[in-house]
C-alpha cells in the first residue's frame, strides 16, 4: 500500500507500507535492530554510509539552538528531536517504535551543529547504499 505526495518544493514523496510474511517480522529488539538503525556509522569503517547519513538521515538542527526551524513549534520539535539515548530498542506504552541509540561519541555536522545520535532518522543500511536518498524507515505494529 502506497501513497505519493508533493512536498513544498515540489518533490515527489512517498508514503510505502509493506506487509512482512509471518516468517520475516520483526519480534524482537534484535530482529529490529538488523533492519532498522538510528546511528550514525563509524567514519572509519563504513564511509559511504556515513556521508549518506550526514547528508539525508539527520533531523534539524532544531530545538533551543535553532528556534527558527521549520520544525519548532511552541518552542518545541514537531517531529520530538533530539531523542534520547537508549541501549535497547523497544516499544513504549503507546505502541511507537523507541530505536537503540547508543552514545558512540560519533558526529556529523549540518549546518555548523554537531549531531549525534539523537538526531538520526531511522533507516536500512541496505536500502539507503542502494538508493543514496532519504528513506525513513520505521517498524510498524
Amino acid at each position: 500500500m502506497y501513497t505519493i505526495e508533493f512536498q513544498k518544493r515540489g518533490l515527489l514523496h512517498a508514503h510505502i507500507l509493506l506487509f512482512l510474511h509471518a516468517t520475516n517480522k520483526l519480534y524482537t529488539a534484535e530482529d529490529t535492530d538488523k533492519v532498522i538503525t538510528a546511528e550514525i556509522p563509524d567514519k572509519k569503517k563504513k564511509l559511504e554510509l556515513y556521508v549518506l547519513v550526514k547528508d539525508c538521515m539527520i533531523h534539524g538542527p532544531c530545538g533551543v539552538g535553532h528556534p527558527n526551524s521549520p520544525c519548532m513549534v511552541n518552542g518545541q520539535c514537531k517531529k520530538y528531536f533530539s531523542k534520547s539515548y537508549y541501549d535497547t530498542t523497544k516499544v513504549d506504552n503507546d505502541g511507537f517504535p523507541v530505536y537503540r541509540r547508543h552514545n558512540t561519541g560519533i558526529y556529523a555536522e549540518k549546518n555548523g551543529f554537531q549531531c549525534d545520535n539523537r538526531y538520526v532518522i531511522p533507516y536500512n543500511e541496505k536500502l539507503s547504499l542502494c538508493y543514496h536518498a532519504h528513506i525513513n524507515v520505521d517498524w510498524c505494529n
